[in-house]
């Protein structure tokens, strides 16, 4: 099982650098389904890998000048305070099954605004900076709850809304999932909760390694190329998480 998780790691690297999401959607059910990890533990490794991968994507992004760092203040500014409270206070409220169920509707929402999009929106993100606080609100909130970066939900409003295409869009993204990935660890520290460091590390080097890859590989496919894969994997990941809880019943 554990070649499994380092495989899927390496996946979620390269998944990250290539739409800026994948990463957490994918390690959360990885960890819970394949690694038999609890929920609540699942997330926070999850969070952990992808705050760290995601940085060194940044970096790189950055270099190459496709961050619209305007976008990110505005979504930025509403994400990280309800993440944190959520993360803090509400999380554990949530039956475990009821967030995974929460998950997988969240993704089909996400995959099927996507793919059912073939125009380019032409506006900015820097001339709605309300919409994408309030957004990023929302996105803070299921961050929060579900141990997750946001990227399947922020890729696709900064590409549909904020009027980014899908480069910068994902360049846009990965700061934003690095920045709310670590603000969920930093909650996780401050409320104890222990971690098996050397599962973390260890997948979080494999997480890295493939990011850098994905960043590599995306400088070379075509944006809506980009936009597809990214809409069609959010979708099978969804109807995978729906119906692993499903068949509990």
């Amino acid at each position: 099982m554990m070649i499994v998780l380092y495989i899927m790691a390496a996946m979620i690297g390269i998944s990250l650098g290539l739409i800026g999401a994948g990463g957490a959607i994918v390690a959360v059910p990885t960890f819970v389904y394949v690694g038999g990890i609890d929920p609540n533990l699942a997330d926070g490794y999850a969070l952990f890998i992808v705050a760290v991968s995601s940085a060194v994507a940044v970096v790189m992004q950055g270099r190459a000048k496709n961050i619209a760092w305007r976008a990110v203040f505005a979504f930025g500014s509403g994400t990280i305070i309800t993440l944190v409270v959520v993360r803090y206070y509400l999380d554990q409220f949530v039956p475990q099954n009821v967030q995974m169920l929460i998950f997988g509707v969240a993704l089909l929402a996400a995959a099927i605004a996507m793919l059912r999009s073939q125009r380019q929106p032409t506006k900015r993100a820097e001339n709605k900076p309300m919409m994408l606080t309030l957004y990023g609100i929302a996105v803070g909130a299921l961050s929060g709850l579900l141990g997750v970066g946001g990227g399947f939900l922020m890729t696709p409003a900064l590409v549909l809304w904020a009027g980014l295409d899908m480069r910068r869009a994902v360049a846009t993204s990965l700061v934003l999932i690095s920045i709310n990935s670590t603000a969920g660890v930093a909650t996780d520290m401050v409320d104890g909760l222990q971690y098996d460091w050397p599962l973390v590390i260890v997948c979080t080097i494999i997480t890295t390694a493939g990011i850098i890859i994905g960043t590599l590989l995306s400088r070379r496919i075509e944006v809506n190329t980009l936009k597809s894969i990214f809409g069609w994997l959010v979708l099978a990941i969804g109807i995978g998480v729906l119906a692993a809880e499903l068949l509990k019943y």
